[in-house]
C-alpha cells in the first residue's frame, strides 16, 4: 500500500544507516528507549553475509553476533534461542533473496518463523534488505513470501524494515531507493526525515516512471540483464567447477 512505502534518494545503504542511527538516537517506537541509551546494543548478522551491512555495525559500536547461514536461510533454532534470551538484541540483518555471497532464498517457513518467533526485546526489528527482488537469471525463480504480511499475520506488524533500490536495475549511484514497512512504522520514519531532509530528486524519481512505466516494464529488463550476465556467470561456475571442485575447498 502507498502508505507503507517511502521512496528516497539514490541509496537504500543510506536509509538502512539512517534507521539505525536513528534508533539509536531515538528509538524505534514510543515508551522504548533509544538504543544508544543501552549499555550495549547487538545485531544477529547470518554469515556470510553483506559487509557494508557489517561495516554500519561496526561503525556504530553494535555488536555483532553470527548466525550460519544454509540454502533456505539463517538457521531459525540458533535465531530463535539468541533472541528469546537476550533483551539486547534489537535487530537481525536479512537478505532474503539471492543472498550474498551464496545465493540463499529465505524459504516460506524461515519467513514465518522470523516473524513469529517470541523476542526478549519489544523493540526488535528486521532489516530486510531485498536488494536483488527481481534480480532472476532462471525462467522460474523461487518466490519469496512477503515478509510484511507475515509480520501482520503473526501479530508483529512493526517488526520489520524492509529496503530496496534500483540500483543494479537502472544506474548504480543513480537508482532509486524505497523503505517499506507497517504504516505506522512508515510514519515514525517520516516524522523523524522530516528534520533531515525536504525530499529526494523527484526529477529522477520522474526519469525512473517515465522509463520503466510499470512492473511489467521492470521485469523486461530485467530479463535483458539476465541475457548479458548469465552466460557469464555459468563460465565463471563451469571454470570454478573445472578447476576446483576435486581441490575439496
Amino acid at each position: 500500500e502507498p502508505e507503507e512505502l517511502i521512496l528516497g534518494g539514490n541509496s537504500s545503504l543510506n536509509m538502512m544507516h539512517d534507521t539505525i542511527l536513528r534508533a539509536m538516537v531515538k528509538g524505534v517506537m514510543d515508551g522504548a528507549s533509544p538504543w544508544g541509551q543501552l549499555p550495549k546494543v547487538k545485531f544477529l548478522c547470518p554469515s556470510p553475509g553483506y559487509d557494508r551491512h557489517f561495516f554500519i555495525c561496526e561503525f556504530l559500536g553494535i555488536e555483532m553476533i553470527p548466525v550460519d547461514m544454509q540454502e533456505d536461510g539463517p538457521v531459525m533454532s540458533q535465531v530463535e534461542e539468541r533472541v528469546a534470551n537476550d533483551e539486547l538484541i534489537k535487530g537481525i540483518w536479512c537478505v532474503p533473496k539471492y543472498s550474498n555471497p551464496t545465493g540463499a532464498v529465505y524459504s516460506d517457513e524461515a519467513v514465518e518463523r522470523l516473524a513469529e518467533m517470541n523476542t526478549r526485546a519489544v523493540d526488535f526489528r528486521i532489516f530486510w534488505d531485498n536488494a536483488y527482488a527481481v534480480h532472476h537469471l532462471v525462467d522460474t525463480p523461487v518466490p519469496l513470501k512477503n515478509i510484511l504480511e507475515a509480520c501482520k499475520q503473526a501479530g508483529n506488524p512493526e517488526r520489520v524494515f524492509i529496503f530496496a533500490s534500483t540500483s543494479k536495475i537502472s544506474f548504480a549511484s543513480a537508482g532509486l531507493a524505497i523503505m517499506a514497512g507497517s504504516q505506522t512504522n512508515m510514519e515514525w520514519v517520516k516524522n523523524q526525515m522530516a528534520f533531515q531532509t525536504i525530499g529526494p530528486d523527484k526529477m529522477n524519481q520522474l526519469r525512473h516512471v517515465l522509463f520503466f512505466k510499470n512492473a511489467a516494464g521492470i521485469e523486461a529488463h530485467m530479463k535483458k540483464h539476465s541475457a548479458i550476465l548469465k552466460p557469464k556467470f555459468d563460465a565463471v561456475q563451469n571454470i570454478l567447477n573445472d578447476e576446483l571442485a576435486d581441490k575439496k575447498i
